[in-house]
């Protein structure tokens, strides 16, 4: 099998069935050029032909990949496991979410439009008033609970369907920034270390776009004052840098800066007063969806300033840059 193309022993197909390019961004040998990482595929089997997609004999296995250097060559070692009794356990914790999404969603809609209706009318005092915003405010926070454990089932179970390609991280930014409302874009400043540098990166945009909804909630949420924010980009060897830099308290341990990635994890002491309680899934859901793009997300808090901006918490997630097809990866 030595030399011969991958695509000629085995072909990926995505859980849909669609077949997946050996050129796509979201195959194993090419998110093994930026990262490890590990996803699930249907393999079609080598005995299948391939005249019939309908009559495909498709295996479901998870596939973990890795790019190995030995003697200045490249080889990417691929690990295929099976997922019989995985899946089994997998699809039941996803069915009991579902389920439980599904049960909470009507009643949570009933109760906010009646909290709607109830503030429309002039006969109750600014106390009641007040009250009843409370309400509304929970119920949206229960709400966006829900979707975003929705969304943590779909990662967990690799059940999302990544639409992975090549896009420009900067010009990105500023689109996501154009939406926002102009009291947060105030808050907001895009440095660029270097403009001629190359930002592209590869992406799923809808996730991106999640990715920095949370990172700007979680900042949001925790800088008492008028928030600033910094979001820096820097241009590495294998990858792009993004820092998310804001001016709240920042986490003072390096325990804290792991934790913080940990569902349900909540820094009460510094949280701002004003804004309802997050459900603790904001960071959770940062790294998971990065991960689920080849990248990875740390944070730290920088104890002495190192330039002009803000200094509280720093999140950094790093991006895999797009690389062409070489022979060291179409032979296995």
């Amino acid at each position: 099998m030595v030399g011969r193309p991958l695509s000629a022993l085995l072909q990926f197909h995505h859980l849909d069935r669609s077949p997946l390019r050996d050129e796509d961004p979201s195959h194993p040998l090419q998110k093994a050029l930026s990262a490890e990482g590990r996803n699930t595929y249907l393999i079609q089997a080598p005995s299948t032909l391939a005249n019939d997609p309908e009559k495909l004999r498709l295996i479901k296995r998870s596939v973990s990949w890795r790019l190995i250097i030995q003697m200045n060559q490249g080889f990417v070692l691929l690990i295929f496991r099976d997922l019989d009794p995985l899946e089994k356990a997998l699809a039941r914790q996803r069915q009991f979410i579902d389920n439980l999404a599904h049960e909470l969603r009507t009643p949570l809609a009933i109760i906010t439009g009646n909290l709607h209706r109830l503030k429309r009318k002039e006969q109750f005092s600014d106390n009641i008033r007040q009250s009843l915003s409370d309400a509304t405010a929970e119920t949206q926070r229960m709400a966006t609970l829900v979707d975003n454990l929705l969304l943590l089932s779909e990662l967990d179970t690799d059940y999302r369907r990544w639409k992975l390609q090549i896009d420009d991280l900067r010009a990105f930014i500023d689109q996501w920034t154009f939406k926002l409302s102009s009291d947060l874009r105030s808050c907001l400043q895009v440095d660029v270390a270097n403009e001629a540098d190359d930002y592209q990166v590869i992406v799923d945009q809808d996730a991106f776009h999640l990715i920095l909804d949370h990172l700007l909630d979680n900042s949001r949420r925790f800088c008492n004052s008028k928030p600033l924010i910094q979001i820096r980009l820097i241009q590495a060897e294998s990858h792009i840098e993004l820092q998310f830099i804001d001016n709240g308290p920042g986490i003072q341990s390096n325990e804290q800066c792991v934790a913080v990635f940990d569902r349900f994890t909540r820094v009460q002491e510094h949280r701002n007063a004003d804004m309802t309680d997050g459900g603790g899934l904001g960071l959770s859901l940062v790294k998971s969806l990065i991960e689920g793009m080849g990248g990875s997300a740390s944070c730290s808090s920088p104890q002495a300033p190192a330039s002009s901006g803000p200094k509280g918490l720093v999140v950094t997630l790093r991006f895999p840059r797009p690389k062409s097809f070489t022979d060291m990866t179409n032979s296995v």
